[in-house]
């Protein structure tokens, strides 16, 4: 959902940003703990919170931009709009968008149904019947036929995005990165370390691990592995079911590492740029953390398959993922503060 969003800011800027840098800023870390009797998952379980609409909230006013979502009722309308924005010079991210439908990723291409890909889109020509895009991980400019295109908007993710939407953007006069950084990590790591209510960061993480083991005793088995499911879910890189519980010998992949693998490294390359060893130090502590995701995503699959219960194991790991993150947003404060001396 930053495809496309960082293009326009390197542009403007001339600055280089690590990989993954403002869904690092905007989405990674962080701990929500919610219980509900009214949503469709009674214990909501949030490590990091990757939806589009509030990540734009967030990071919007800290890098400097302005954006609108146009949800339109058929990709027709939804095309029609985007051209406006083209005409007007100004490129449009477009998204979610179902991968199956990308010509130009042949291994994906009219065989696996990925609905949360999103592309800037540079321009458009009626007469052949396509449009221009940047997309992520290729540097050249790529086509895209109306009718895939057409097809593709028809995606619907839930949190993410509804059908047919574009994202319109304006980007005047951004702030550079190291305002992007101070700000956004300083906000991340003060509301782990001091959260105003008891179901938000370390105190969060704490209810949890207290918690966890009366979920079957309050939700019963079948609503407790339907939670668990969906947490694990959003461990790996991408959200998608582990193998094994898929019946699927294969060794995943993706890891099972809630993102901190990428956040360890976010902060190790800013660590560099900045000769700042608190962040370096900090990403260390991530990476760690992420080991014990991927412990934990063992135990939950074990749980489900029904090897071994999750109760006590479960807990203890969700203590150590709390205290290897509250170290590390500490850091996280002390390299900041450092900026400038």
């Amino acid at each position: 959902m930053w495809n496309g969003i960082e293009d326009i800011y390197i542009n403007k800027t001339k600055e280089n940003i690590p990989d993954q840098f403002f869904f690092a800023m905007s989405g990674f870390c962080g701990f929500a703990y919610i219980k509900t009797n009214k949503a469709d998952t009674k214990r909501i379980v949030s490590f990091g919170d990757g939806r589009t609409k509030k990540m734009y909230k967030f990071l919007s006013p800290i890098v400097g931009f302005d954006y609108h979502f146009i949800e339109s009722k058929t990709p027709e309308l939804a095309l029609k709009k985007a051209k406006k924005e083209i005409d007007c010079g100004y490129p449009i991210v477009i998204g979610a968008f179902d991968m199956y439908y990308l010509e130009y990723y042949p291994k994906l291409y009219h065989k696996d149904h990925i609905p949360f890909h999103y592309f800037l889109m540079v321009g458009y020509d009626d007469e052949l019947e396509k449009i221009y895009v940047f997309d992520c991980g290729r540097k050249e400019r790529l086509e895209l036929s109306y009718a895939n295109l057409l097809l593709g908007m028809g995606a619907e993710y839930n949190g993410l995005s509804k059908q047919n939407t574009i994202c319109t953007i304006r980007m005047d006069n951004p702030n550079c990165k190291k305002h992007i950084v101070k700000t956004a990590l300083e906000y991340k790591a003060s509301l782990f370390i001091n959260p105003p209510t008891s179901f938000l960061g370390i105190n969060g993480m704490k209810k949890l691990a207290k918690e966890l083991p009366d979920w079957e005793n309050e939700l019963g088995k079948e609503e407790t592995i339907k939670t668990i499911k969906n947490m694990i879910t959003f461990f790996g890189s991408v959200p998608v079911t582990p193998n094994k519980l898929l019946g699927i010998k294969k060794k995943d992949d993706v890891v099972f590492m809630c993102s901190r693998e990428k956040m360890s490294k976010l902060l190790n390359d800013l660590g560099i740029e900045y000769k700042n060893n608190q962040f370096k130090k900090a990403g260390d502590f991530f990476y760690k953390s992420g080991q014990e995701f991927e412990k934990l995503c063992n135990v939950f699959v074990d749980y489900i398959l029904g090897i071994s219960d999750y109760k006590d194991k479960a807990s203890k790991i969700v203590l150590n993922i709390a205290d290897l993150e509250y170290d590390a947003f500490k850091l996280v404060l002390d390299g900041i503060y450092s900026f400038g001396k």
